[in-house]
């Protein structure tokens, strides 16, 4: 039996041991300890086993721009999820990692993968249309400002879904446990300190009416 499937065993005796039979509750509660200490299983390993995660590709390699990093940590919350973000290498993309209970993940990061796909789509009509007559860098840091608007457009309807207690337990067994190490994510802001002027401006205004809620109204 390997640790998992003891971890599994461990939570289905600690389940019985909970029994209105006082003498089946204490064979359980017996049992579980002698299998957490021939597996060195500790409690944090027994509320990480309720959780899991989902990987989704980010549209980088390192730094994501801060309209992507809002794009998933709101799509997180709303299904009740946490999200880190893991940095690639060479040319290889970096990864969000979705992590929560039951089918959350799953869907999380299947709700960020699809948007942030018609998020590029948008960013790319954007700059070809809006933005053909500027230098490379002035078209990168407005069509940013359009990501923006884009983003808070399409997740304002999204509330944030508060997970039980034993959720954000397990949510956090299982980030202490495979990701002990996490920081907290510096975005790429290419705008930070500046004034926007009035076409700026309207390059966030104009994300909005791209957006999927913009395209269905």
């Amino acid at each position: 039996m390997d640790k998992r499937k003891a971890i599994e065993k461990i939570r289905k005796c600690l389940a019985l041991s909970a029994s209105a039979n006082e003498h089946e509750a204490a064979a359980a509660l017996r049992q579980a300890r002698k299998l957490m200490e021939e597996y060195k299983v500790s409690d944090q390993d027994i509320d990480a086993i309720r959780a899991d995660e989902a990987k989704a590709r980010s549209g980088v390699t390192s730094q994501p721009a801060r309209y992507e990093t809002h794009l998933a940590c709101v799509i997180a919350d709303a299904f009740g999820c946490r999200s880190i973000f893991v940095a690639g290498w060479a040319a290889r993309r970096a990864e969000w990692r979705f992590i929560g209970c039951g089918a959350s993940p799953e869907i999380a990061q299947y709700a960020f993968t699809v948007l942030l796909r018609q998020l590029k789509r948008s960013r790319q009509e954007y700059i070809k249309t809006g933005l053909k007559r500027c230098k490379v860098a002035t078209k990168t840091r407005r069509a940013d400002l359009f990501c923006e608007g884009w983003v808070l457009a399409a997740v304002d309807h999204l509330a944030a879904l508060v997970p039980a207690e034993e959720e954000t337990r397990a949510m956090d067994a299982y980030i202490a446990i495979h990701y002990p190490s996490t920081s907290t994510l510096a975005s790429r802001n290419r705008n930070t300190g500046r004034t926007l002027s009035d076409r700026e401006v309207g390059d966030r205004q104009g994300g909005p009416a791209a957006g999927p809620a913009g395209r269905a109204a």
